[in-house]
């Protein structure tokens, strides 16, 4: 196992904090660290997530299965951007996934465990689940099978904290219908009408749509308008300007999930 570097040390950003931050106004949307602020730390590593657990109300992490089915922590469904091996995550036993260093991290891949140890107290985590192959059907056609997202919820019925279980996949949503009483997001990126039937079908708590179909001239209002009145939040990604954020914020959206820590709030105060 490599060991977990101070992350928070290795990647400041700037001088330190000079004084405590302003209050956050009422109203503002919640903070989700996609990644654990990818942007700013090594993405889906146990140093990100405890890093960003002090400056987020939820982190957000990706899960996929190792060929022994166990959960990793990690985006991609292959190992080849991110690491120095290369392959299909879903192809590599869970003893050299869960050794594989994570690059100019100095840590490996987190299992899912692990991953929820390191999110901060009164932190909520926001578990995307992730296909085998990265697409709707695997390498030679072959399909994907959602067996191992029992094994995810498990680990996640022993966290005491609030949960969201987000995916792109409807057959995920039905496999964690089938198995846990757990609170559900689906993903989108184009088709938002389709996109909030999928959200009304399988009863979920909250839609997690593209930030361009907020914030694209025209757009965004009549969404957030029709999930909230199917009792839904609405939690965007991923926006990565302070521009951005203030637009969605006047949106009326509930969270935004950003790789920058700065996207809804000063990242600090410096002195007069």
């Amino acid at each position: 196992m490599i060991p977990d570097t101070d992350v928070e040390a290795m990647w400041a950003v700037g001088p330190d904090v000079a004084s405590a931050p302003p209050p956050i106004p009422e109203g503002t949307p919640a903070l989700i660290a996609h990644r654990g602020f990818a942007g700013q730390y090594p993405e889906n590593t146990v140093g990100a997530i405890r890093a960003a657990s002090r400056t987020a109300d939820w982190i957000e992490i990706d899960c996929r299965p190792t060929a022994d089915g166990d959960p990793a922590v990690f985006h991609d469904h292959r190992l080849d951007r991110l690491t120095d091996r290369r392959g299909l995550v879903a192809e590599t036993p869970s003893e050299v996934v869960f050794r594989t260093e994570v690059l100019e991290s100095g840590a490996s891949i987190p299992r899912l465990d692990r991953a929820l140890e390191a999110v901060g107290p009164d932190v909520g985590v926001v578990l995307d689940l992730k296909g085998r192959f990265g697409a709707l059907s695997g390498p030679d056609g072959r399909s994907e099978t959602w067996d191992w997202v029992a094994s995810a919820l498990d680990t996640l019925a022993g966290a005491d904290r609030r949960i969201l279980v987000s995916t792109f996949w409807e057959d995920a949503l039905a496999a964690v219908e089938e198995t846990a009483d757990v609170p559900t997001a689906v993903l989108f990126c184009e088709d938002a009408a389709g996109g909030l039937a999928v959200a009304r079908r399988y009863g979920c708590e909250a839609i997690h749509p593209a930030a361009h179909l907020l914030t694209d001239v025209g757009g965004g209002a009549a969404l957030v308008d029709r999930a909230h009145e199917s009792g839904m939040a609405v939690n965007v990604w991923s926006p990565v300007t302070r521009y951005e954020g203030a637009l969605l914020s006047a949106r009326g959206v509930d969270g935004v999930i950003t790789d920058y820590d700065d996207v809804l709030r000063p990242r600090r105060v410096l002195p007069p």
